[in-house]
């Protein structure tokens, strides 16, 4: 009986399952989504109480044994684990779990790692709320790095359009370009963030929702009008675009949301 069966793990084609969890392990999976799985899996154990405050975790070698992967995805899931405050590396004593004070019970990036085409709305509502802020500032703390910055995505937006091409780096480029003239730092770190975890189904949803020349004009006009807003210095114009924009991208792929 190899390791994996005494610890409970059954193999199945293309996945392991361990304790109930499905761990896929196909060549194609990337190593950060199965460090993820991993480190939900500790995280588990945590909060069922398996592992308490100021617990010692076995040693690397020991967990990536006992969760079947290689210790280079077992140190991605720990230090996911150690930049959430869960756990914490001491001198002397290893990897502690920390104190249920800085133990987060929630980890907004499991989000992300869940989110599918049936939960898009999710998807939509926070752009909306957070790009439409983004606008807003961006309006009114915008240099002129910033509007050559929009002007030449929107640029590149309207090539993408006559060559009859998606224009994902276009439309990534204008995000950020928009991100970046809000000048909150905050806010710039939480949308890089978001946009690089929806990146796939940012790209997915375009494929469905610009099917036509006639389609992607109408989109095309519509960041010309955030684009307006901004930089008119209109901050509830800018909002207003974005918001509006979004419904309308919703509304294409069809789904409803409400912000």
């Amino acid at each position: 009986m190899s390791q994996l069966e005494r610890e409970g793990y059954i193999m199945a084609g293309n996945s392991t399952e361990v304790q109930g969890v499905k761990l896929l392990t196909n060549n194609s999976l990337k190593s950060e989504r199965l460090s993820s799985q991993i480190s939900k899996m500790i995280l588990s154990e945590i909060q069922s109480g398996q592992l308490k405050p100021g617990d010692r975790l076995p040693t690397e070698i020991a967990l990536a044994e006992k969760y079947g992967v290689s210790r280079t995805i077992l140190r991605e899931a720990i230090a996911s684990l150690k930049n959430d405050a869960i756990l914490e590396s001491r001198q002397g004593r290893g990897l502690i779990v920390k104190n249920p004070g800085s133990r987060q019970a929630f980890r907004f990036s499991d989000v992300f790692e869940t989110i599918s085409m049936d939960e898009v709305n999710y998807f939509y509502e926070m752009r909306a709320l957070l790009e439409s802020e983004a606008a807003g500032l961006a309006a009114l703390r915008k240099t002129s790095d910033d509007v050559n910055e929009i002007n030449e995505a929107l640029h590149e937006m309207e090539e993408a359009v006559a060559s009859n091409s998606l224009g994902n780096e276009a439309h990534s480029r204008f995000n950020a370009a928009i991100a970046a003239a809000s000048h909150n730092p905050v806010l710039i770190q939480f949308l890089f963030f978001l946009q690089s975890k929806l990146h796939d189904l940012a790209k997915e949803l375009r494929i469905k929702t610009m099917t036509s020349p006639e389609r992607a004009l109408i989109v095309l006009a519509e960041h010309k009008q955030v684009a307006e807003g901004i930089l008119s210095g209109d901050p509830v114009t800018a909002k207003i675009a974005v918001i509006d924009h979004l419904k309308n991208a919703a509304q294409r792929a069809g789904i409803e949301i409400y912000v």
